[in-house]
Order: C-alpha cells, then structure tokens, then sequence
C-alpha cells in the first residue's frame, strides 16, 4: 500500500469527515469561555479532533463484520482489507492518547474526564444499542452534546454554566432528526447489517413526520440560544431568525417528498444550518 493509500485509510478509518465538525463544535464552546487564542486552545481542540478519530477507529473494529454486509461500509478499511483489525486497534489506541493527552495539557482534568465518558458513552452504549433498538439514536445523540461542553470547560468555564447548557441541549436536539434522516436515506443498508431500523417500528409517512417534529424542535432550541447569551448582538440574532426560517421553509416538504433526494437535501442543509450557528456564535463572541 502506498502512503498516500496509507493516509487515505486512516483519515477514513477516524472518520475525519465526521471528527473536524465536532472538532469544530469544541471550538465553538471554548469560544463561549475564552476568546483567547492560545497553544491551549489548540491543544484542546485538536486534542478532540484525535479522541473522535480514536472512538471512531474503536467504532470501525466494533462494526466491522457488519460493514462487510452493507454497500455503504463494505469498502472502509477493515473489511476492505485496507487495514487489520489488530491495526485498526493499535491506530485507535495511538489517537486515544494522543488526544487525552492534548486535552489534559490544554484543558484541565474535568475535561479530561467528560471526554473519558464520551469515548465510553458512544462505544459501549450506544454503538451496542444500535442492534437492540430502532431509537438508540435518541441516547446516541448525547454524543454530539459532549464536544463543546469539553471545550466550554477546558477554557476554564463551570460546567453547568447556562450557556454552554443551552449550546448542548441545541446539539443533543439537533444530533436526533440528523440521525433519522441518515436512517432514511440508508435504512435498508443498515437492515442489511443487522441493525434495528425506524421502518420496523413506524412507516415512511410517520418516520418523516417524526423527523419534521425534531426537525422544528431543533429550531425551536436555536431560537432560545439569545435567552440564555449564547448569542447576544442584534446583528446575531436576526440572522439567526432569518436561518431559522430557511430551515423551516425546506423542512415542510418533507411531508410531500419521500425520495432520497428530497430526504438528502435535507440532510445537508440540516449540516449547515450548525455550521453557520457555529460560525455566528464565533463571529458574535470575537466582532460583536
């Protein structure tokens, strides 16, 4: 194998697509703490990055014979033969401690810990519950609330500030409707695999209502960041009104469209509706 292949394995075997939004949303909440750019701030953000790409790694040893059965994962590294399970192991545990340890040296140990509990949290609970119930999406969300709770920490803040309690209950919220639109677009692949799927529990038509309700939900939740100073200037908070009501506007048609690319589109503009919230909560704590 090629270095470059090499590479190319690993960033997929860590799921780099996944881990630099969530490396993202660490930055977010230190940003809610600390608009000090420092080596600490890096150290703590990249230091996520790698415990994502570490839990991610675990995921893929845990799920591989499974991947094997789906079009969507039989080509990832461990059941492509990319890479062995013993690797995969030994690359997981290298991105662990590289990661905890980043995070210890520009955090401080409660951050450390709340990131322990996330690692045990996504690998031995929800990663085992996915092929018990078609709703473990629902406690599998809690994973996308830890990120910028570590980074709202490790800059020094309290744990239960309400801020940073607003801006994880809004990922936690928003975590659910992004699951329930992958399952639709790969629910059969996922049935394939042997997991509990929403099409055992309900139908296509109540799956998209129920997505629709957490879809408003998570706007909704958005729409309470102002009360709780997660965002403060007027600037902010009007453009979040204006996202907001753009995430409404193509959130209805999924009543009407149960293609995949209607469910798709969806999915994506679902993605940049948190990114551009993020960006905002960046822009309103250093410019505004």
């Amino acid at each position: 194998m090629s270095e470059t292949s090499k590479i190319k394995s690993l960033l997929e075997l860590g799921k780099i697509k996944i881990a630099i939004p969530i490396a993202l949303s660490c930055f977010t909440g230190y940003l809610l703490q600390s608009t000090d750019f420092s080596l600490d701030m890096a150290a703590v953000v990249f230091g996520i990055l790698f415990i994502v790409a570490g839990a991610s790694a675990i995921n893929h040893v845990q799920e591989h014979k499974k991947d094997a059965l789906m079009n969507r994962t039989k080509f990832r590294p461990i059941p492509s033969g990319k890479l062995s399970k013993n690797g995969a192991v030994g690359w997981s545990l290298l991105f662990l401690v590289v990661g905890c340890a980043l995070l210890v040296w520009g955090g401080n140990i409660l951050s450390f810990y709340i990131a322990l509990f996330s690692i045990l949290w996504y690998n031995l609970l929800y990663t085992p519950l996915k092929q018990l119930s078609a709703f473990a999406v629902v406690p599998g969300a809690l994973s996308g609330a830890f990120p910028p709770l570590i980074g709202f920490v490790a800059a020094g803040g309290d744990l239960f500030a309400p801020p940073i309690l607003a801006l994880a209950f809004f990922f936690f919220i928003g975590q659910i409707p992004h699951f329930w639109l992958l399952l639709l677009l790969y629910g059969d692949d996922y049935k394939r695999g042997g997991f509990k799927v929403l099409t055992d529990v309900f139908s296509i038509k109540q799956i998209h209502f129920i997505t629709l309700i957490w879809m408003l939900s998570t706007v909704m939740v958005a729409l309470l960041l102002p009360l709780f100073e997660v965002l403060s200037s007027q600037v902010s908070i009007w453009i979040l009104l204006i996202m907001s009501a753009w995430i409404i506007f193509y959130s209805f048609p999924i009543l009407k469209n149960y293609d995949r690319l209607s469910v798709r589109k969806l999915f994506l503009q679902l993605n940049l509706y948190f990114l551009l919230i993020m960006i905002m909560i960046g822009i309103d704590r250093l410019y505004l």
